[in-house]
């Protein structure tokens, strides 16, 4: 049996489908919405070679995801069946000859990192933390706004969308535990308390109050981003035109194009340079165990630190040298981001958590 046949028997129907309000990792390595129509001798040979067009398809996508548009003319042009791990059928329908699909495919992360880095290719890894997604919605005359109300077809759009890619996204379920946290008012007015205890309901500071209005004047919907991204600023007012194909559309369009604005802001100060990997020595100040054990959980998400090393612990400090990729000031940015505070102090780096004297 070919290795294509082989891997066939491991499709999964459904295999990305999204669970809302449940906090899932993006998975950067999958690429999804893979459309294919192939006609050929006979529905097997035209399935044959869809699936290998959506594997050549998606791991273009997926290479240019995960690095710059300045490298996109220099990505290597490798055989992407070698790093596809499994495919799976969205939906498809077929004929005697004719086979039409949309894919999603998964390919091996240590393979393609690989790589990115044999071609000296900067490239991000995914983002650790999630952003909740707050979808505030105005139908065109409405006298109020939607958010936890059912329908919510911009909730829906956001839901569609998945777990997002390099920057993982939650949208919350419409349950007595996200009701009481954020009504509609609070999310509209940006209310700093309620936002940051829905996101602590998902173990990050990032909060996104995305908000969606039909513009009946101009026929399109307008979206503003508000917030506590963690990720990029927040924008004004962004226009899509709803035209012939109704307003759910445009919303997918939207909530699409702001998931790749997020990946993109994330991506620009996250990219690995590994001719600039170095170490670096720094005290952890500590006021005991559970500091120690918070600055732990925070270093792993920052990607930039490859791994670190104890040399001596403390209840009131610890000596550790970190093991990074990039520049020292873009190290600092992201351990930041982390919760963690990275300053020189004379001869050493000093590390502590962040709003601790």
């Amino acid at each position: 049996m070919s290795s294509r046949g082989l891997r066939l028997g491991w499709l999964v129907l459904g295999l990305f489908l999204a669970i809302p309000g449940v906090a899932q990792a993006a998975d950067a390595f999958a690429v999804r919405g893979i459309e294919v129509d192939v006609t050929a001798q006979g529905v097997a040979a035209a399935k044959e070679q869809a699936l290998a067009e959506a594997e050549r398809v998606g791991f273009r996508r997926l290479l240019e995801r995960l690095t710059m548009p300045a490298d996109h003319a220099r990505l290597p042009g490798a055989d992407a069946l070698q790093y596809v791990r499994d495919v799976a059928i969205d939906n498809e329908r077929s004929s005697a000859v004719r086979y039409i699909a949309t894919l999603s495919v998964r390919y091996n992360p240590v393979a393609v990192k690989k790589l990115l880095r044999d071609a000296n290719i900067k490239y991000a890894e995914p983002r650790p933390r999630p952003v909740v997604i707050v979808p505030v919605f105005r139908p065109v005359g409405a006298g109020r706004a939607l958010l936890w109300d059912d329908p919510n077809p911009w909730r829906a759009a956001w839901v569609a969308l998945g777990s997002g890619a390099l920057v993982p996204l939650v949208v919350p379920v419409a349950d007595a535990a996200d009701l009481p946290l954020v009504p509609v008012e609070k999310a509209l007015a940006g209310d700093v308390e309620s936002l940051s205890a829905l996101g602590a309901r998902f173990r990050t500071p990032d909060v996104l109050v995305m908000t969606a209005m039909v513009n009946g004047a101009t026929n399109a919907v307008d979206v503003t981003a508000t917030g506590m991204p963690g990720v990029m600023k927040p924008f004004d007012t962004r226009s899509y035109p709803i035209g012939e194909t109704g307003v759910d559309a445009a919303l997918r369009r939207a909530a699409g194009e702001a998931a790749q604005t997020l990946d993109t802001a994330y991506k620009q100060s996250n990219l690995l340079s590994f001719d600039r990997a170095a170490s670096m020595a720094a005290m952890v100040q500590l006021k005991g165990l559970e500091d120690w054990v918070a600055v732990r959980e925070r270093l792993g998400r920052v990607t930039l630190v490859r791994r670190w090393e104890i040399v001596s612990l403390s209840r009131e400090e610890a000596a550790i040298v970190l093991y990074t990729v990039g520049e020292p000031e873009q190290v600092k940015a992201t351990l930041a981001a982390a919760g963690l505070q990275l300053d020189w102090n004379d001869a050493f780096w000093v590390m502590k958590l962040k709003g601790t004297p």
